[in-house]
C-alpha cells in the first residue's frame, strides 16, 4: 500500500505543518550563510509560515529571500509600500525574480491567496490579522503548494519566529559621514544571533571580532546606566545661582569631568542659567 495518500492528507491537516518536509525530506529554500543560523533547518522552510518582526524587519525579510531569487525562485512582495529598488538590489535580491505589488492593506489576504498558486515565496506586511478560519485556509494552501510565506508582523500559526530586538547604526560618528552598516541582534528558536544588516557592501555580514554588544535603544554597552542616571537626576532649581551652587560649579560637579571649565560651551550654559535665575 502506498504511503503517498497518507502523506498528502497529513500535509493538509492543521497543526502538522512539517509533515511533507519530514516524509519527503524537502530541503528548505537557501538563505544567506550569515542568516542561516536563524533557522532550525538552516534555511527558509517550505510549506510553512515564518514571521520576521521588529525594527528592520523589511530589510531582514528581503535579505532572507535574496539567495532564493538568485536561484531563479519567484518571490512576491505584498503591502511593502514602495521600497527603493536600489536598496533591494543591494541586499542581494535578483530583481528579475522579484515582484512588488502595491496592494491596499485590506486586500492582502485575497492577493496572497491568489499568488500562492504561482510564487515560491511571498513576503507580506499584513494590513490586518486574519480570523482563525481565514488563517487555517491560508496555512492549508501554503502546505499544499509547499511554498514559503514570510509575514513582517507576528501571526499565529507560524512555525519559526524571528524577532529583531536591537539595532545600532555606525558610520556617522560626530554627526558626519555616511551610515555604513547596522549591527543587529535577533532572537529565534535557535537562540540569539548578531550580524550586520546591511553590512558595508549591503548584504548581511558576520560581526567583526571585538564589536560592541547591541543594547536596547541602540546605546553602546557601558553607557546605558549613565544615561538612565542622567534622566532621573533632580533638576537644578532656577532660583539657585550657578556661581554658588555646587551642582553647577565646573570644578566640583562630578558629572562634568575635570576639563569642563576649559570647554567654551560651559560659559554659554552658565550665562543662560544666570538669565533664568533672574527671570525666576
Amino acid at each position: 500500500m502506498s504511503a503517498a495518500p497518507v502523506i498528502e492528507q497529513l500535509s493538509r491537516e492543521t497543526g502538522i505543518s512539517t509533515a511533507a518536509a519530514l516524509f519527503d525530506k524537502i530541503p528548505p529554500h537557501p538563505v544567506d550563510p550569515v542568516l542561516s543560523p536563524l533557522f532550525r533547518r538552516g534555511g527558509l522552510p517550505r510549506g510553512e509560515l515564518v514571521t520576521v518582526s521588529g525594527e528592520l524587519s523589511l530589510s531582514c525579510g528581503l535579505a532572507t529571500i535574496a539567495a532564493a531569487t538568485r536561484e531563479q525562485k519567484w518571490c512576491a512582495g505584498i503591502g511593502l509600500g514602495e521600497p527603493a529598488v536600489s536598496s533591494i538590489a543591494d541586499l542581494g535580491v535578483d530583481l528579475d525574480h522579484f515582484v512588488n505589488l502595491a496592494t491596499p492593506g485590506e486586500d492582502w489576504l485575497r492577493v496572497a491567496s491568489i499568488l500562492i498558486e504561482s510564487f515560491d515565496i511571498i513576503l507580506v506586511d499584513p494590513g490586518f490579522a486574519p480570523s482563525a478560519s481565514e488563517r487555517a485556509r491560508l496555512l492549508a494552501k501554503i502546505r499544499e503548494r509547499r511554498m514559503s510565506l514570510i509575514s513582517l508582523r507576528p501571526m499565529s500559526g507560524s512555525t519559526e519566529q524571528i524577532e529583531i530586538t536591537d539595532t545600532r547604526w555606525s558610520g556617522a560618528e560626530h554627526g558626519r559621514g555616511r551610515l555604513q552598516s547596522c549591527l543587529v541582534r535577533a532572537r529565534s528558536q535557535t537562540g540569539t544571533h548578531r550580524f550586520l544588516l546591511p553590512g558595508p557592501s549591503g548584504t548581511p555580514t558576520s560581526v567583526p571580532a571585538g564589536t560592541l554588544e547591541v543594547v536596547t535603544g541602540g546605546v553602546p554597552a557601558g553607557t546605558a546606566n549613565a544615561a538612565a542616571e542622567a534622566r532621573t537626576a533632580p533638576a537644578t532649581s532656577p532660583a539657585t545661582s550657578p556661581a554658588t551652587s555646587p551642582a553647577t560649579d565646573p570644578d566640583t560637579d562630578p558629572d562634568m569631568g575635570t576639563d569642563t571649565a576649559d570647554d567654551p560651551r560651559w560659559s554659554t550654559i552658565t550665562a543662560l542659567r544666570q538669565v533664568i535665575s533672574h527671570v525666576g
